[in-house]
């Protein structure tokens, strides 16, 4: 994993909203180095990445893996909306509406991660390939959140 890939207390802010941490899930962030009494900052991914294991290891267990993280990425993103700075990128994509927020991934990501290497290419009418380059966390838990983010700019179903 690489180590310098840094995750905003942000995101930490939003997994601990959506988690709703136990004790026992608590102990497991204080293990994998996010203490919830005494947040930083920034952290390291591999930090994040460990909080977010437990968190599926928790909350998703009824799910297989691909499921389990491509929902948290939905729910991540739900979560983030309601912090400060979530809300301000969340008014931003509404404005922008799904097809100008794709062209944006890389600068709604590096609101949460630096640094960001993420590459948008337009398929056709409605159609992306999103790659994202030296991102340490899983690539369901990225497809999750994308998904809830255009959503919550507006994207429908359909």
């Amino acid at each position: 994993m690489p180590t310098d890939v840094t995750v905003q207390s942000t995101l930490f802010e939003s997994l601990v909203r959506l988690s709703r941490p136990d004790a026992k899930l608590q102990a497991e962030f204080l293990a994998a180095g996010y203490d919830m009494d005494k947040p930083r900052a920034s952290y390291p991914a591999a930090v994040f990445a460990g909080c977010q294991e437990a968190t599926v290891r928790h909350r998703y267990a009824g799910l297989d893996r691909e499921a389990a993280y491509r929902t948290l990425g939905r729910e991540l993103v739900r979560s983030y909306f309601d912090t400060l700075v979530g809300k301000v990128v969340g008014i931003a994509l509404k404005v922008a509406g799904p097809e100008r927020a794709m062209k944006r991934v890389s600068l709604s990501f590096s609101s949460v991660f630096s640094p960001v290497d993420i590459q948008v290419e337009a398929l056709g009418p409605a159609d992306w390939r999103v790659r994202f380059r030296g991102y340490p966390f899983p690539a369901e838990a990225a497809a999750g959140t994308c998904e809830g983010a255009l959503r919550h700019g507006g994207l429908r179903d359909g």
